[in-house]
């Protein structure tokens, strides 16, 4: 149903999904192995406090990419290429995956600090758990359910959730 204009609009939003996924290993990456460094010198106080800070950042900047999404996908689409075919396709992804930006960007710190916190499976298993849910939930939402390119983008957008979840245990446990 979506055909090549729907792989298309996919394409001109993959360099906005890049763009949000590096902000969060950035941020995740750069955190993480701070947090090592303070936490192999017994800085337990400080390594906290770079956690924090992380986690911050990320939902600062989360929700920037979420509010400039609800303005500027538009124009961002035309931007990156859409014309009156591709347009309505790429503005739905779009906006769709800006709505989920919080959610990427703290996946990617959380897996970071989990496998740097001597975890290193459970950040393993829930990206894998994360890609597979949304290889799942793509099939599901775009051809049983009739939800075209937002079905995609919302199965996209809800796979960071899923690791989130299974993310958490190490937190809570």
């Amino acid at each position: 149903k979506l055909g090549a204009t729907g792989l298309t609009s996919l394409n001109f939003s993959i360099s906005i999904f890049c763009i949000l996924q590096g902000t969060g290993l950035m941020i995740g990456i750069g955190g993480a192995t701070r947090y090592s460094i303070l936490k192999s010198k017994n800085e337990q106080t400080k390594a906290n406090g770079v956690f924090t800070h992380s986690i911050a950042l990320g939902i600062f900047i989360g929700i920037v990419f979420f509010l400039f999404g609800i303005f500027f996908t538009t124009s961002l689409s035309k931007l990156l290429g859409a014309d009156k075919t591709t347009l309505p396709f790429t503005y739905t992804y779009l906006t769709t995956i800006f709505y989920f930006s919080p959610f990427f960007i703290t996946n990617n710190i959380l897996i970071a600090f989990t496998r740097n916190d001597h975890n290193p499976k459970l950040s393993m298993t829930a990206m894998l758990v994360s890609s597979f849910s949304n290889i799942i939930l793509d099939y599901i939402f775009i051809f049983p359910l009739s939800m075209g390119m937002f079905g995609a983008a919302l199965a996209t957008g809800l796979s960071p959730i899923i690791s989130l979840s299974v993310l958490s245990t190490h937190f809570l446990c």
